[in-house]
Parts: C-alpha cells; sequence; structure tokens
C-alpha cells in the first residue's frame, strides 16, 4: 500500500471545485461516493400504486434506488423522470417499486420495502420495464 491513502493539502490550498473522481464541498474534499441531492421536477401524475410483478410501469409511479449501481445513479434517474416516474430519495409506504443491484441484500431500504410489502426488482430489470411504461389517464 502506498502512503498517504488520499493527498494531504495544506488549508491554504483547499478549494470549494471537486478533482476528477471528487466531489467536494465546504473543506474542498468528499469522499467519491457521497451523492448530494438532486432537486428535481414535481411529477405531473398522480401515483396510480404499488407495481404489480409481471406488469407494466405506469406514470406517476414513486420508484426509489438502494445501494451502488451499475449505470450512474443520476442516469438511471433521468431516465425515470423522463418516462413519466416519480424518483424519491427515501422509501415509504407510497412507493411503487425499490430497484437495486441486490434484491436480496440487507441495506434498510430493502429490508423496509419487504416490510411494506413494496415490490423490488433488479437494475436489469427496471431497465426493461423502462421500455415500455404505461401513459397516466387523462383527466
Amino acid at each position: 500500500v502506498r502512503l498517504p491513502l488520499h493527498e494531504c493539502l495544506p488549508l491554504t490550498e483547499w478549494t470549494d471545485r471537486p478533482r476528477s473522481g471528487q466531489q467536494a464541498g465546504p473543506g474542498g474534499y468528499r469522499p467519491a461516493g457521497w451523492r448530494p441531492s438532486r432537486k428535481r421536477p414535481a411529477c405531473p401524475y398522480p401515483n396510480p400504486g404499488r407495481y404489480e410483478p409481471g406488469g407494466r410501469l405506469k406514470q406517476g409511479m414513486r420508484v426509489a434506488f438502494s445501494g451502488d449501481t451499475s449505470v450512474e445513479r443520476e442516469l438511471l434517474e433521468d431516465r425515470a423522470t423522463e418516462a413519466g416516474l416519480h424518483v424519491a430519495g427515501s422509501l415509504s409506504r407510497l412507493t411503487s417499486l425499490l430497484v437495486t443491484n441486490d434484491p436480496d441484500s440487507g441495506t434498510s431500504k430493502v429490508v423496509k420495502a419487504r416490510q411494506y410489502g413494496t415490490p423490488v426488482v433488479d437494475e436489469a430489470a427496471f431497465g426493461q420495464l423502462l421500455g415500455d411504461v404505461e401513459a397516466a389517464p387523462e383527466g
């Protein structure tokens, strides 16, 4: 292991700009795994309820993500928003679907989804579901 593991900078050299592979805030350093919250527009469609396994996603469904993803999380969230889904940062009884790379993991969101009866799918299944989202009823 080569030391130091992280480049040490004097306080006078810290910036608010991230270096490649890092996201920075006050103090100039944040681990690459940290994601800032993103402000999203309100979903224009009402929540039609939970996803029925084997069925189609419907515009307005509330979707949450858990754990690392093979595709950039922001890209998945953007694709979901463009399809008319409501992207949620947390899981509640109103969540229609939880997307994770490991549906059998013990993350707090997966555990909560199981308690609430919220369906859990992996990222690949979600990608397929995004290809055929049912339009919200008009009126």
